[in-house]
């Protein structure tokens, strides 16, 4: 459709121009909105993309913090263990009942409590433990079995030399299990198990006063 506007010049005279109607301009208009709500979709799908990468990274980092916390706590553990079971050394105990003291300290990196079952969660495992620690390391072999069991003291190791001078090394070794995030931390690290120990040295008090 044909159309007709006045429109001033620079001197202020008015001249008569012809043209389009307004319809084609409005198809214009609507191409340009078309374009923007493309490019802000586009916009959408770039930042959403941004963003699983970023929040991927991030989990990775926190479950690289949350095993390390486990394995440096799991350290810990292995060195009250080898204090238990040198101390034990160093007063006189023999070979057996240095293997129970090395067990009960170890009891935090044992895992799970296979025997006996218990449904009430930490706090009834931890009033069962209460009762049949003392029961443990006054029992022999054939009834350690039917007291506490847990799935991961096999695992678990000591070594101390059969011939002691004045002082001696105790040592307590594990393959710790890596429960947490095997999925991420596989893509890094190879194996399911990450080795713990740790060693001390302590006087040898039982030369003082056994023969």
């Amino acid at each position: 459709m044909l159309y007709s506007t006045v429109i001033p010049d620079i001197f202020g005279n008015q001249s008569v121009a012809g043209g389009l109607d307004f319809p084609f301009r409005g198809n214009d208009t609507a191409d340009k909105q078309q374009n923007i709500c493309l490019h802000k979709h586009l916009q959408s799908g770039q930042a959403l993309v941004e963003s699983c990468i970023v929040i991927a990274i991030i989990c990775l980092l926190l479950a690289g913090f949350f095993q390390l916390s486990q394995l440096y706590a799991a350290k810990e553990i292995s060195y009250h263990a080898s204090f238990r079971g040198a101390r034990a050394k160093t007063v006189g105990f023999n070979d057996f009942m240095i293997a129970k003291a090395v067990q009960i300290g170890t009891i935090p990196n044992a895992g799970n409590m296979t025997f006996p079952e218990t449904a009430g969660g930490p706090l009834s495992q931890m009033a069962i433990e209460r009762g049949r620690i003392p029961l443990y390391m006054s029992a022999d072999w054939h009834m350690l079995n039917g007291i506490l069991q847990y799935e991961d003291w096999d695992m678990i190791n000591y070594n101390c030399p059969d011939d002691l001078d004045l002082t001696f090394r105790f040592s307590v070794s594990q393959d710790m299990p890596l429960r947490f995030f095997t999925a991420i931390l596989g893509a890094f690290y190879g194996d399911d198990t990450m080795p713990v120990g740790t060693e001390l040295e302590m006087e040898n008090h039982a030369l003082l006063y056994l023969e």
